[in-house]
């Protein structure tokens, strides 16, 4: 592939500092992610997927920390940025987190809410991160669903209440 990752992770460690001992969460990563292209993360529980998604995120809780390494986005049209070197409440990592990248976590506190539509949950975000109408967020979330798969996406919505 000749084209430069929209995610470039290198060397990337993760670790606790608990009583017991040092914990290696995450130990020496290397992954690029390319724009357009499914990228999966396998394997075991414990053994470091969602440090490692909490980290391009900068939302590793304490006492963790990424202790090496870097995570270089690339957005079209401006410099790459190394999220590693970010401060996780500054003002930087916030315009990231949620815009151009995001997590859905599996922890049923950080979930989609059963008790609202993903529609509506999607629409949401999109007027919390962009600077749109609902309109124009309504139409951003059928993209979406349509991208992943769902059928129909305008139509449910539609059934929701939430698109015209």
């Amino acid at each position: 592939m000749t084209s430069q990752p929209l995610l470039s992770i290198r060397r990337l460690k993760v670790q606790f500092a608990v009583r017991e001992g040092l914990v290696r969460a995450v130990d020496g990563v290397d992954v690029d992610a390319h724009a357009g292209k499914t990228l999966c993360i396998v394997g075991e529980s414990g053994s470091g997927k969602s440090m490692l998604a909490r980290s391009i995120l900068q939302i590793v809780s304490r006492p963790g920390r990424v202790t090496d390494g870097e995570i270089v986005f690339r957005r079209e049209g401006q410099e790459p940025v190394d999220i590693a070197k970010l401060d996780p409440a500054g003002k930087q990592i916030r315009a990231i987190r949620g815009r151009d990248i995001a997590m859905i976590f599996q922890e049923p506190m950080n979930s989609l809410s059963p008790v609202h539509s993903v529609g509506n949950q999607l629409v949401e975000k999109i007027l919390l991160h962009h600077k749109i109408g609902k309109k124009a967020a309504v139409e951003r979330a059928v993209d979406a669903l349509d991208k992943v798969g769902i059928p129909n996406p305008r139509e449910r919505l539609a059934r929701l209440g939430e698109a015209a």
